[in-house]
């Protein structure tokens, strides 16, 4: 494991590096959000905000209008609410008291009672692909390698951000990670619209993470970590 330190010894103002190899030889990048704050939002980060640590793309982008695909919201405003994509099964949601991944039950669990509870704590949420659920991979047949991102709630309950090096299947993704202590894991767009970036906590340098990159102006939404 190699770890990039924090700056100034003060965890609760920045990001850690941290990298590992997954059981099939992968290498993998955590980034880990420590006290760091996390949002979900659909307009785009500036890389130059001092207090914007990491910004990768999150939601799937509907190829059809460019805009974010399924039910989502940001900060208890929700868009979307007709457009419930029922083939996406999770869900990642923050709030005030922080972060969670689950099931929607192919899209049953956006009714009136949750989106009514997610409007009243400001809440921000999408639909994505869950890879890890209460720490067991899922089911996946795929057979197509890319590189894969996703957002992951440790078995110690720290959130970070993990990306593979090599291009892998999702099953690969999957199972490699519940070895590397992932609870739970959604996964985040890649492919052309991959491209992300955050910020070096040694030198606050902006390092840009993804490698298509081709198709990152057409971005709809992002996951940042935030000071």
């Amino acid at each position: 494991i190699i770890i990039l330190s924090f700056r100034n010894g003060l965890l609760s103002q920045t990001i850690s590096i941290e990298t590992k190899i997954g059981k099939s030889s992968t290498n993998y990048t955590f980034i880990k959000k420590n006290t760091c704050s996390i949002a979900f939002t659909d307009k785009k980060p500036d890389k130059n905000d001092k207090n914007i640590l990491v910004c990768i793309p999150a939601a799937f982008t509907n190829l059809q209008n460019l805009k974010v695909d399924g039910i989502y919201s940001v900060n208890g405003k929700i868009e979307n609410k007709t457009a419930i994509n029922r083939t996406l099964g999770g869900v990642f949601y923050c709030d005030k008291t922080g972060c969670k991944i689950f099931q929607s039950n192919k899209g049953k669990l956006f009714n009136d009672s949750l989106l009514s509870i997610a409007q009243k704590n400001n809440a921000s949420f999408f639909q994505q692909i869950q890879c890890i659920q209460d720490g067991k991979a899922a089911s996946f047949s795929d057979k197509k390698i890319f590189q894969r991102r996703g957002i992951a709630i440790l078995n110690d309950n720290s959130i970070a951000i993990i990306e593979s090096k090599e291009a892998i299947t999702l099953k690969v993704f999957s199972e490699d990670l519940v070895k590397l202590g992932v609870k739970q894991l959604i996964y985040t767009d890649m492919g052309s619209w991959d491209e992300g970036w955050y910020k070096n906590p040694i030198n606050n340098k902006t390092v840009i993470i993804g490698q298509d990159l081709s198709q990152t102006s057409k971005q709809s939404n992002w996951v940042i970590f935030k000071k």
